[in-house]
């Protein structure tokens, strides 16, 4: 499994720098220059300033017009550079926070198993990272302007120690305030961290509160003021633990503040008691030392932003980086073409995330090539656990599954999937016309139309498309324009057209694929289903097509039937074995076969 620790924040800045560098780096160097250029002339504007009082004071109008022309020059070029800086830096930022924010999505994407969706503290590291994956657009121009704001200050100090080599100790001063405010960005993030489960929680029943799909079940039960109370609970925890932090580095930041200003007051006080010989250099250390004050401020804030988000998202996208890498580092070697002995099982056991209870345990099982195979069981008997097991949605505890001989942790997972076609019993409404929202199933022909009209016959949904005003061409969907609003039972046989898509999968899963549907299209269905798989109208792969059912009645025409009861095989054969056997399937299905009767 791969590691929960976050990287470094050095490693993770460097490998999120170099992705952003790929982005446009002639613009990057644009970027530092401008950035970092403009901290000369605001330094060095007290310097200017500073002369100008001199000639003032002796009334050379010719050192006057060179001072006040000195001033132009640098106020005009501090406001050129930042305006560049600033239009470069925000140019660049939005073309890397397209790069980046991609990269994030393929990542995530490209993850062999789901788990990473199902473990809080993965899900709070995700949250974070999408909520931010834009401000890592922003972490050149952020780091340059740290740099740029430590060229200020080093300036800065410069020319208050050439009014009093002691004056440099300003900068001592000033060091309490940035290690509060590096120990700051931290306590704040880890009050953050800790929070964000309720902020998932608010914002879950928040949209449960005001999406359609959940509208008449909330006001039949009338649960409303109960979600708005739970809603409101959920922000104050989170906000309750955020202030509580903020409040103590404030309390701290203001301390360290208050320390820099009375040595401030003490330098300028201590520079005056030279009359007026000393107007230049009160003038310098008044301009210099009250910009110190705000580059100080500055530079704090810049190291907090880079520290509080920018590095910490960095660390969490160099994490999601490593999970991906190496959920699949193992993964070498390709599926086979054709199936010869099938799958097997081996003493397999699986636990959800952050559970205890197994949902299979010591699961050993043949699946045979080019049979079709039914699992039946009652709800929570881990039949849908098993169909994730073998798409490689998870990966075992323990045991191991092996198609025709290999582990199948060593077949690359996206090639594995590949392979594979069927319907989920959870499975998605592609919003899109209806040629789109099935021909997804095999997205290298996507656009055949010949194979996405055989997809429908084979799932059954001739008679949704027909009763569409433009057939295939019709956008699903009542939220988009002409959009067409599908039953629950509707939208399934477009997902059971789109499993069929692709014509020589290694293993078809058909997971509960007609649960909206009554029994005897059911029955109709898999009954088609197993017919073309035995007639080899479905190819020459050796396929195994794997039925999941509660409806008992439905499977008994499946070559081999798998029962699963209390996380174990309860039984394995035919039909007319598993009735002999007198069993828990016979058991069930006299009790199914018994409720339709007498409905």
């Amino acid at each position: 499994m791969p590691s929960d620790r976050l990287p470094s924040s050095a490693t993770a800045l460097f490998r999120s720098l170099r992705t952003g560098y790929r982005t446009n780096p002639g613009l990057l160097l644009v970027c530092f220059v401008t950035t970092v250029a403009a901290a000369a002339p605001d330094s060095l504007l007290a310097l200017g300033l500073a002369a100008l009082v001199r000639a003032a004071v002796t009334g050379d109008s010719v050192r006057i017009a060179l001072a006040a022309g000195f001033v132009g020059v640098l106020a005009t070029a501090g406001w050129l550079l930042n305006v560049v800086s600033d239009r470069v830096n925000r140019r660049f930022a939005d073309q890397a926070a397209v790069v980046l924010e991609s990269h994030v999505a393929r990542l995530q994407s490209t993850v062999a198993t789901i788990e990473h969706h199902e473990r809080p503290g993965y899900l709070d590291r995700l949250a974070a990272l999408r909520d931010h994956a834009n401000a890592l657009g922003f972490l050149y121009s952020q780091l340059f302007g740290v740099i740029g704001a430590v060229v200020r200050l080093a300036l800065t100090l410069t020319l208050l120690m050439s009014v009093h080599p002691l004056f440099g100790l300003l900068g001592v001063v000033a060091v309490p305030g940035v290690l509060v405010s590096q120990w700051r960005g931290g306590a704040e993030t880890a009050a953050e961290e800790a929070g964000a489960q309720h902020e998932r929680r608010a914002r879950h029943l928040f949209a449960v509160g005001t999406t359609a799909a959940h509208g008449n079940e909330i006001r039949v039960a009338g649960v409303q003021q109960w979600l708005r109370e739970r809603h409101w609970e959920s922000w104050t925890q989170r906000h309750t633990l955020l202030a509580r932090a903020r409040w103590i580095s404030a309390a701290w930041q203001c301390a360290a503040q208050a320390l820099f200003g009375a040595a401030f007051v003490a330098v300028v006080a201590y520079t005056a008691r030279g009359g007026v010989p000393a107007a230049g250099n009160v003038t310098l250390v008044l301009a210099a030392g009250s910009r110190l004050a705000s580059y100080v401020a500055q530079t704090i804030t810049q190291a907090q932003f880079l520290r509080s988000i920018w590095l910490d998202v960095s660390r969490r996208l160099a994490w999601l980086e490593d999970y991906a890498h190496e959920a699949a580092a193992d993964a070498d070697r390709p599926p086979p073409e054709r199936l010869n002995s099938g799958i097997r099982l081996e003493a397999v056991s699986f636990r959800y995330p952050a559970t205890e209870r197994l949902v299979l345990d010591e699961i050993t099982l043949d699946l045979p090539a080019g049979k079709v195979i039914a699992v039946v069981g009652e709800n929570g008997a881990g039949k849908s656990t098993l169909v994730k097991l073998l798409c490689g949605f998870y990966a075992p505890a323990s045991g191991t599954i092996t198609v025709d001989g290999t582990d199948l942790s060593r077949i690359g997972p996206a090639r594995w999937r590949e392979r594979l076609a069927g319907v989920f019993q959870d499975f998605f409404r592609f919003e899109y016309p209806v040629r789109q929202s099935v021909g997804v199933g095999d997205l290298p022909r996507i656009d055949d139309l010949t194979a996405v009209e055989t997809a429908v016959e084979r799932g059954g949904a001739q008679d949704v498309v027909a009763r569409l005003e433009h057939g295939l061409d019709t956008q699903l969907g009542r939220t988009w324009e002409q959009g067409a609003d599908l039953s629950h039972g509707q939208w399934q046989k477009i997902a059971l057209a789109r499993g069929f898509m692709r014509d020589d999968p290694l293993l078809l899963v058909l997971d509960e694929p007609t649960s909206a549907l009554d029994a005897e299209i059911e029955h109709q269905l898999f009954e088609r289903f197993a017919a073309a798989a035995r007639s080899g109208e479905t190819g020459s792969t050796g396929r195994i097509t794997l039925l999941v059912s509660h409806r008992f009645s439905t499977v008994r025409m499946a070559d081999l039937i798998v029962v699963l009861d209390g996380s174990r095989v309860a039984g394995y054969g035919t039909h007319e074995e598993l009735m002999a056997t007198s069993g828990p399937y016979a058991e069930l299905y006299g009790i199914q076969a018994s409720s339709y009767r007498d409905g």
